[in-house]
């Protein structure tokens, strides 16, 4: 959704922006709520697909398209070769969302790379993937983080109260929070864990776990989490709830916001706490550390050291002038790199570099 967000953001800074999706997708159906200008294509395949990218290159021209933003692989290949079959009469930006797995150094991938203009890697870390792992011009690889428009999280306004009610919270509770889609990679077990290990030190504080599980994937995870919960008999004090698109209130009804994801590329909930003023606590992985300036603004951790969790969710209880320190440290760097107006103005730049 991250691509439907620009794709508003660069038309209410001026952009003419044409979105090009598949119907029965939710990138196309939110592009369409906005009221974007939509074009509707068949779901091209991934390597190969001649005939869909000729269909690109003519919509394209009709168009007039200068720069063609795409954010998933799969189209890499396909929008390469409209590239070539338009006579090269538009730019590609690609807006990277994964890490690299494996070498892309090869023939194969130096040719797929070859027709994008402008790589946008959304941290340094990224970044040095993409230069180590790939042969790619490191002149046109650009770092612009991604945005937050902090219009929806209702920053500044006195609503604990209110959140805390929404779900079934008490004023006095302490609560650790975790956001997200519910998937073992996300970590919402150790969170659990940890809270248990708190409880058999006297320390009664709550766990407010809000998101679904993956579409088509079934929710065997969530019935997991729901019976660890029961035998570790913290059913009072485990609250599941699903996401809702008024996410504000789950940061006012948090204490401290939790990142336990084993590998984050980047999350963008952990901004969105950041922004809020939140202690953070983040694994020490992935693009976590970067975002947390190695520390500097969050508490980083082993991923699988539950120990190690529950004493610093220990110590953030017990420590509120340094919880309060973290949260505004966290706040200050949003402010500095994370905001959706210093995210556009840097795309922009690089946007209209391509057309010059």
């Amino acid at each position: 959704m991250n691509t439907a967000r620009y794709a508003g953001w660069m038309r209410e800074v001026g952009f003419h922006v044409v979105v090009y999706g598949v119907t029965d997708t939710p990138f196309f159906q939110h592009c369409a709520a906005q009221g974007m200008d939509m074009r509707v294509v068949q779901r091209n395949s991934k390597y190969f697909d001649v005939l869909a990218a000729r269909r690109l290159a003519r919509q394209f021209r009709q168009d007039a398209i200068q720069v063609v933003w795409f954010r998933d692989t799969r189209d890499m290949d396909t929008l390469g070769w409209a590239k070539r079959f338009s006579n090269q009469s538009f730019k590609l930006l690609y807006q990277q969302a994964m890490q690299f797995g494996v070498s892309k150094r090869d023939f194969f991938h130096t040719q797929r790379f070859r027709p994008i203009d402008a790589w946008v890697s959304t941290l340094d870390f990224l970044r040095k993937q993409v230069e180590l792992s790939t042969r790619f011009s490191k002149e046109k690889i650009h770092v612009v983080p991604l945005g937050v428009d902090t219009s929806r999280l209702r920053i500044g306004e006195d609503l604990r109260a209110s959140a805390r009610a929404f779900y079934g919270l008490k004023d006095e509770n302490f609560v650790f929070g975790v956001l997200g889609r519910i998937d073992v990679l996300k970590g919402q077990h150790l969170a659990i864990d940890a809270l248990a290990g708190l409880h058999a030190l006297g320390q009664h504080a709550h766990l407010l776990v809000v998101g679904e599980s993956t579409r088509h994937e079934g929710d065997d995870f969530t019935v997991h989490l729901r019976e660890k919960v029961k035998q570790l008999r913290l059913e009072a004090y485990v609250h599941f709830h699903p996401y809702s698109h008024e996410v504000f209130q789950f940061y006012h009804a948090i204490d401290v916001f939790m990142m336990c994801s084993k590998g984050e590329t980047f999350g963008t909930v952990t901004i969105e706490a950041m922004a809020n003023g939140l202690p953070i606590m983040g694994t020490n992985s992935g693009g976590t550390p970067e975002i947390l300036e190695q520390g500097g603004c969050g508490l980083l951790m082993d991923r699988d050291d539950v120990q190690e969790w529950q004493q610093l969710m220990l110590r953030l209880m017990d420590k509120s002038d340094e919880a309060k320190a973290l949260g505004l440290r966290a706040q200050q760097r949003f402010l500095e790199n994370y905001s959706k107006q210093i995210s556009v103005s840097r795309m922009t730049e690089i946007v209209e570099r391509c057309v010059e």
